[in-house]
């Protein structure tokens, strides 16, 4: 029997050591599967927090995209509305000249364009102004000449210093300052 005894007891000790290494091997693989879990927690964390970050970039282009294009459009209406008003009011300076209030207006531009000037001038005008140019040189007592080759809807061109200095004072330039400033009003718009 002793054999037999040392027979069993190989076997329960081989028997034992297999259960040991099972545990072990049990005890490493649940190791390995908590570190793998642990990764992977934080690769999909770290993915969730990149797409959600490039989620919140892409809507804020979007965002800001729209508001630009809101602005441009803002702008483009507007542009087109000066253009517009600036056009018709162009059109309506020809009736300016055959209103009753016309003559008092020319010689307010007259006043204006040769204010601090002095010396020989010569007022630029439309032939269809020519008398009233002359009135107003005759009434002004300036040393000037008439020029009725002018081409413009309403005003004078004042030219002094012997042709050095021009001072313009049209209907037509009036204009164009005030299209000027809604232009920069528009370039605002654009810009804020």
């Amino acid at each position: 029997m002793a054999i037999e005894d040392i027979f069993i007891a190989l076997e329960e000790q081989g028997e034992q050591e297999s259960r040991e290494t099972v545990d072990a091997a049990h005890e490493q693989a649940h190791g390995i599967k908590e570190d793998a879990e642990e990764q992977a927690k934080l690769i999909r964390d770290t993915r969730v927090e990149a797409a959600r970050a490039n989620a919140t970039l892409k809507s804020a282009r979007s965002v800001n995209s729209a508001r630009l294009e809101g602005r441009r459009a803002v702008a483009g209406v507007k542009e087109r509305a000066i253009v517009q008003a600036f056009d018709e009011a162009l059109a309506k300076l020809a009736s300016v000249r055959s209103g009753a209030g016309y003559p008092a207006l020319f010689r307010a531009l007259a006043e204006e364009a040769v204010a601090g000037l002095d010396g020989e001038l010569v007022l630029l005008v439309d032939p269809a102004d020519a008398s009233l140019a002359e009135d107003f040189v005759k009434s002004s007592g300036l040393s000037a000449s008439v020029d009725a080759t002018g081409s413009t809807r309403g005003g004078l061109t004042v030219v002094a210093d012997g042709g050095s200095m021009l001072r313009r004072n049209t209907l037509e330039d009036r204009l164009a300052k005030f299209k000027t400033l809604g232009q920069s009003e528009i370039a605002e718009v654009l810009s804020a």
